[in-house]
């Protein structure tokens, strides 16, 4: 699999406790910063065993968003950018803009592909607990937008950027099934 260590490592503890996916605000409450900072620096050195004895699943949480942010290319790399944003605000019906994700998706590098499928299904784990975590897919795709893309160059209009990244995220989980298959 070449989803990263860390990204499989952190999924794996969040998911092993259903007190952690039931946590309200699961990805949208802040975690201890210098918990997170402690996990990213260990994770660094490929020492995950902080992950394992970590308590507060919003440190968790916050260490798998960082992570994502850091990345010197955005899980959704910048060259796809302009066209993800132009696929998400298409005036077509559900299943041409299903198909054009889906194509865009595929030409994507192998390791984006899979982090991001990996991510999408832990994600949408996360909604199935929505009435305790109140985190439904509006609210992740809000949290995971600027996460996961970001323009190359400082965009002119952010707020339309972010509200138009937020849509991508979104369809990219409702559509989930449909875009993510091989």
């Amino acid at each position: 699999m070449t989803v990263p260590k860390f990204v499989q490592k952190i999924i794996s503890v969040i998911e092993a406790k259903e007190e952690f996916l039931e946590a309200d605000g699961l990805y949208r409450a802040s975690g201890n910063l210098s918990q997170v900072q402690k996990i990213r620096l260990n994770a660094d050195q490929y020492k995950f065993e902080c992950i394992d004895t970590e308590e507060d699943v919003h440190v968790l949480a916050g260490a798998l968003k960082l992570f994502f942010r850091e990345l010197m290319e955005p899980a959704i790399p910048t060259q796809y950018f302009e066209k993800s944003l132009e696929i998400s605000s298409m005036r077509v019906n559900r299943a041409d803009r299903v198909k054009k994700f889906r194509e865009l998706l595929l030409t994507f590098p192998k390791e984006n592909y899979e982090t991001l499928k990996f991510l999408f299904t832990h994600l949408l784990k996360v909604t199935e607990y929505r009435e305790k975590n109140r985190m439904q897919i509006s609210n992740l795709a809000i949290v995971f937008g600027p996460t996961l893309m970001w323009p190359a160059t400082e965009s002119l209009n952010l707020a339309l950027d972010m509200m138009q990244q937020n849509l991508v995220i979104e369809c990219l989980l409702l559509e989930f099934k449909q875009i993510f298959v091989k």
